[in-house]
């Protein structure tokens, strides 16, 4: 079951949104359900759980669409986030939430099939990838979208995920080129982290999921144009 929330206080634009989720979800499936809200507060206190796609209203009165994507995060990581706005003067703040896009108001069919489609492709293809690792005789598979990030400590590799952390003692070039393609970069000789979690950048430190880290000066540059390229791809 595919399940979809439109948390939106322009009853038109919200009618239209889900009318448009409608025909584009009965071509991928038959099994889905849409939720509708009018306001943030509304969707707090009746929290849905098990939600794939949030499509969020960015300038809502009282709790507005950033406010409820804070709330979200504080209890669920893997629900995708797409904010729909009439400006793009929040993008840096929707970073620090992991949004998926951000579509432009009026939003055109097309646009939304594209992302919509490449979201659900996303959400297949992350619950489908895990990577296996041994420690002390036994065996784990993680899930890569919940690794925050992978360091070195003496010749033990920990790989911390959003709730756990593990020590293997595979080797750190095996990790990054398993990694790599899924957004992971090596900042630091000691340090692989999943772009995905960085919460800001400051002077040669990054913030990844609470944890600071270093950034190596010679890697700094390559850091941030990688960082702008990955913000780029959720502004639409």
């Amino acid at each position: 079951m595919l399940k979809v929330v439109i948390c939106e206080d322009d009853f038109v634009f919200r009618d239209t949104l889900n009318e448009y989720l409608e025909v584009i979800l009965k071509e991928i499936t038959n099994q889905f359900e849409i939720i509708t809200f009018n306001c943030g507060e509304d969707l707090v206190e009746n929290y849905p759980e098990d939600v794939d796609i949030f499509f969020l209203d960015i300038e809502m009165n009282k709790l507005t669409g950033m406010d409820v994507a804070r709330k979200i995060r504080e209890v669920d990581d893997n629900s995708e986030i797409i904010f729909t706005t009439g400006v793009i003067n929040y993008v840096q703040d929707g970073y620090e939430v992991r949004a998926y896009r951000y579509l432009l108001k009026p939003i055109q069919f097309e646009l939304l099939k594209e992302h919509v489609n490449s979201c659900i492709k996303d959400i297949i293809k992350r619950n489908e990838n895990n990577i296996v690792i041994q420690n002390k005789g036994c065996i784990y598979k993680l899930r890569i979208d919940e690794i925050t990030f992978v360091e070195v400590i003496n010749k033990d590799i920990i790989i911390h995920t959003i709730n756990q952390s593990y020590n293997t003692k595979t080797n750190m070039k095996i990790i990054e080129k398993e990694l790599i393609k899924y957004n992971f970069y090596r900042c630091h000789n000691s340090f692989l982290v999943n772009m995905k979690y960085v919460e800001y950048i400051k002077q040669s430190t990054i913030l990844v999921n609470s944890v600071e880290i270093p950034v190596s000066r010679y890697r700094i540059k390559k850091f941030k144009t990688k960082l702008l390229s990955v913000l780029g791809d959720i502004i639409c």
